[in-house]
């Protein structure tokens, strides 16, 4: 009996495929149990370079910080080392100056940095220093780099020179609580690091410094009636219970002013007066202070900084715009004599402003006129191009906050963002280094 050739393919083709996939099967589990090992073995090798280079990476940030902590710090030092110089000490209370200074600072560090006592040079003009310094490792010491070291110098050049500095402070109800507390410790190292101990005779006020704050809008106090033309007092008249009444009430709190001058530093008066806040603003600016004018007397400013606190909204371009007002010559005959503004020509003098915020630029006086952030980066606009350099420090602020401040900030280097109290801190000394009459040379 003949079988048909189309019964025969169906019956044989499952077989061979059956026997093919049993083979292909027991040859797969072979391999396994032969080469198990040395998978393991092999993926054991590839992770290791992964972890060496995630912790290597790791490593490398932490040193950038404390590199940049111990420069500055390093650059502080020679600053408080060289006034003592310049005051008659000598080179050993110099460099005793120095090595105290850095190490109160570096000791306060993290992440077990450890630096050598620094080498001092002292010449008639200049102190320079120079100090090396280790940090542990943390996940690097798996490929046996257990330290990273590296040498930080730095110099100082003394030249008798003229700065106007104003700082401008945020006092929005975010900076509540430790934020507050932080911004005074650093603001009191500003002006240590600023204010000469014991100037030159006839350079008592060569080194002055303004402080305004600012939250829902700026508390001009006594400027209140010059700057908007109208009187502190005021009366609104409103419809109630079937007739007018008056309700009486004061208020200096300003915001923005519109016109062709709204983001220059000319004086206010008419056609260009600043917008005073109406009954239902009149408390905007409640928490911030009156601004504090040049001075170089260092108990008004650390009186000032004491009585920072926060509460209110974020009205940023404000005090953008208060802080150039403070020492903009064109407020000279606004502002008390002594306190009048270097002219932009004054022979070997600088200006600065240091901008600070934890949040977004938020609440306008004017709508119309556009949003918080807009206008304070036409304000630094105009500020840059009076050749007044910015530094600005945006402290756990968002991403918006640290947008508009970069925008503002001179350059790179100007622009500083801390994220807790001893960057804080660093960031203020670092600014102040720089603004300082003792200029950084290297």
């Amino acid at each position: 009996m003949s079988i048909p050739v189309s019964l025969c393919k169906n019956t044989v083709r499952p077989l061979r495929l059956e026997a093919l996939g049993d083979r292909a099967f027991s040859h797969i589990r072979s391999l396994t149990v032969r080469e198990g090992g040395q998978v393991i073995v092999l993926f054991a090798l590839a992770i290791l370079p992964i972890a060496f280079i995630a912790g290597f990476a790791i490593d490398f940030q932490l040193l950038t910080q404390k590199k940049a902590k111990a420069q500055y710090s390093l650059d502080a030092a020679v600053i408080a080392g060289t006034r003592a110089y310049q005051s008659g000490a000598s080179a050993t209370e110099v460099t005793n100056v120095v090595n105290n200074y850095f190490y109160s600072v570096i000791s306060n560090t993290e992440y077990n940095l450890e630096c050598d006592q620094p080498t001092v040079t002292i010449d008639d003009t200049e102190v320079e220093a120079a100090a090396q310094c280790i940090m542990n490792t943390t996940l690097s010491a798996i490929a046996g780099i257990e330290e990273m070291k590296f040498k930080v110098e730095t110099g100082t050049a003394y030249g008798i020179g003229k700065v106007d500095v104003s700082f401008v402070f945020d006092v929005s109800g975010s900076m509540s609580g430790t934020r507050i507390s932080d911004l005074k410790v650093a603001a009191y190292d500003a002006v240590d690091i600023l204010i000469p101990d014991d100037p030159q005779p006839g350079h008592e006020d060569d080194v002055r410094l303004s402080m305004v704050s600012y939250n829902g809008a700026f508390k001009a106090g006594p400027y209140f009636e010059d700057v908007t033309g109208q009187s502190p007092n005021q009366t609104y008249t409103y419809y109630s219970d079937g007739r007018w009444r008056d309700f009486d009430y004061t208020t200096t709190c300003v915001f923005e002013r519109g016109g062709s001058e709204a983001f220059t530093a000319v004086l206010p008066g008419p056609g260009q007066y600043l917008e005073g806040a109406d009954v239902f603003d009149r408390n905007d600016c409640d928490n911030a202070s009156p601004p504090l004018e040049l001075t170089a007397n260092e108990e008004s400013l650390n009186a000032y900084i004491e009585a920072l606190e926060a509460g209110g909204n974020t009205a940023g371009h404000l005090g953008v715009a208060w802080g150039w007002y403070m020492i903009s010559p064109e407020w000279a005959s606004l502002l008390p004599t002594t306190s009048a503004p270097l002219p932009y020509d004054e022979p070997d003098s600088a200006k600065a402003i240091v901008l600070m915020t934890d949040g977004a630029f938020n609440t306008v006086g004017d709508p119309g006129i556009g949003s918080s952030t807009w206008q304070a980066k036409k304000v630094c606009d105009n500020i840059k191009a009076a050749d007044i350099v910015i530094y600005s420090v945006a402290f756990q602020a968002p991403s918006a906050g640290e947008e508009v401040l970069q925008y503002c900030a001179s350059d790179a280097e100007s622009f500083f963002t801390p994220q807790n109290g001893e960057q804080l801190r660093s960031a203020y000394q670092a600014i102040a280094s720089s603004i300082s009459d003792l200029r950084i040379s290297h």
